[in-house]
């Protein structure tokens, strides 16, 4: 089984949507939530603020879960947010966990 980070970009727009969204899925037992600012040539989607700064602000999902949960997920994702401008990334994990549940030798 080959964990890995599944990262999700989303517009603030419809962070709470994404929320609700991911809280459904029975494949993720959590995840986090950072705010972050993207830069780049997507001016189409950006706001006249956003283009004037060069920056739109951004939510960032994160969870760990198996490259095939990983592909499942972003399969749904897919479906049901075809049109929105979400940017999503996948990269393997070494190792990951809860040090509550780590017992010493």
């Amino acid at each position: 089984m080959k964990l890995c980070m599944l990262s999700l970009i989303v517009p603030d727009a419809i962070e709470d949507t994404i929320i609700d969204w991911l809280l459904e899925q029975d494949e993720i037992d959590g995840f986090n939530s950072l705010s972050l600012f993207g830069h780049g040539s997507h001016e189409s989607v950006m706001s006249f603020s956003e283009r004037v700064t060069g920056k739109a602000s951004k939510k960032m999902f994160q969870s760990h879960v198996t490259e095939q949960q990983a592909n499942d997920i972003l399969a749904r994702l897919k479906k049901d947010f075809a049109n929105a401008d979400i940017h999503y990334m996948i990269r393997p994990l070494i190792d990951a966990g809860n040090l509550s549940n780590y017992e010493t030798k």
